[in-house]
């Protein structure tokens, strides 16, 4: 096989990139990522990490937000043309895999520019909402020649859900398989009872509930917030943990909500966490709560922190939205409830914190679900087996 390598910024955070430490051949494997990548408005910034098979360039454009372009440019790398012109290491590039979506013209820079170094180019995407059904007029007539641009100039694709498969599978006949583009590192998520980092916290004797992510609308945090204040008049030892960065108006939102119904005893709030931090909020947490909306054309395309979740063995609370019910099979795994029904939510919470046993099975449930499914080898297994067929 020959070199291959993979372009965008998804790979800058280490959790994602280390699911190609199980890669068979992984000194086959060469990265070209920005050297430095923001998220959650500048909030928290990434900077590459330092690896032999990785190489950096300049990103621009960190949102989809822009006046007049949106997210057009997200994540273009100029800089990408040059490396592939100078660099003499790695030597004949066989594949080159583009992680930015199909949608954009920062991902079409690198689809044309593949093609004219000769080298066979994939591209990847988490869309599971028809382009049709999010966009029209104009837009969508726009978007949709990228798209087929895209597609023109590259030999496969790797959709990151099994709705993207169905939706691409409209658009071309060449390869397509499903994988995300990480696994998840079952060995630092797993069940646990080391607390020492939030031991301070002091929730002891507490049937804690947690959200982590971003505090966006999309979320759901409002809703958590609008349920809690019915569970813990049933479970008055609950506790609330939220923990996350995000759009400071509507953090100051839910703010707002905790402070008008009165929980600011049975709630905390703390920022953006590490992965080793993020192993101990696991650790204390009874019930993992995660209710993703759909919002402005999006849905939940996978949703890692639900994987990790599992794979700590938490039973877990989510929607039956965008494309979770891939990672959460309810009943089995988990609790599914309906978007926007905080009372739904309400009960499903009050029903885990009476039902210990129900706790433990969906936990366990869950982290087999994600070891059978969702682990860094089997993820890198999965790639290896797809990036074959072109090199």
């Amino acid at each position: 096989m020959k070199n291959i390598l993979i372009a965008g910024y998804p790979y800058i955070r280490e959790n994602y990139l280390n699911t190609f430490n199980f890669y068979p051949e992984k000194e086959k494997i060469f990265f070209l990522l920005p050297k430095v990548w923001k998220i959650k408005n500048g909030q928290v910034v990434y900077n590459a990490p330092k690896r032999a098979n990785i190489f950096t360039a300049n990103a621009y454009f960190y949102h989809s937000n822009y006046p007049l372009i949106g997210g057009l440019l997200k994540g273009w790398m100029p800089g990408f043309f040059t490396f592939l012109v100078r660099n003499k290491k790695p030597k004949n590039i066989d594949l080159i895999v583009t992680l930015t979506e199909p949608i954009l013209l920062s991902t079409l820079y690198q689809s044309i520019i593949s093609k004219l170094f000769g080298a066979k180019h994939l591209l990847f995407t988490w869309e599971n909402i028809s382009y049709d059904a999010k966009f029209s007029g104009l837009n969508f007539f726009l978007k949709n020649i990228i798209i087929k641009l895209n597609l023109f100039f590259s030999d496969g694709i790797i959709c990151g859900n099994k709705k993207a498969v169905e939706i691409f599978k409209k658009y071309t006949a060449k390869p397509i398989a499903n994988i995300p583009f990480s696994g998840i590192d079952t060995d630092l998520f797993k069940p646990t009872q080391n607390e020492k980092i939030f031991r301070e916290l002091n929730f002891n004797g507490k049937t804690l509930f947690t959200f982590v992510g971003a505090l966006e609308f999309r979320k759901g945090i409002h809703h958590i917030i609008e349920a809690f204040n019915i569970v813990i008049k049933e479970i008055p030892e609950a506790h609330l943990l939220v923990a996350g960065s995000g759009h400071q108006e509507y953090s100051q939102h839910i703010r707002g909500l905790i402070k008008n119904y009165n929980l600011e005893s049975s709630t905390t709030i703390i920022p953006w966490l590490s992965h080793d931090e993020l192993k101990e909020v696991f650790a204390i947490t009874d019930v993992f709560v995660y209710p993703s909306m759909s919002h402005k054309g999006w849905e939940e395309q996978l949703g890692y922190l639900l994987m990790e979740a599992s794979a700590a063995g938490k039973a877990i609370i989510s929607t039956n939205s965008g494309s979770v019910d891939e990672v959460i099979i309810d009943a089995r795994t988990g609790l599914l409830v309906k978007p926007d029904e905080y009372m739904e939510l309400s009960q499903a919470m009050i029903r885990l914190a009476r039902d210990r046993d129900l706790r433990i099975t969906l936990g366990r449930n869950a982290r087999q679900h994600i070891l059978e499914n969702f682990d860094y080898k089997i993820v890198a297994n999965k790639m290896y087996d797809f990036f074959k067929k072109f090199v």
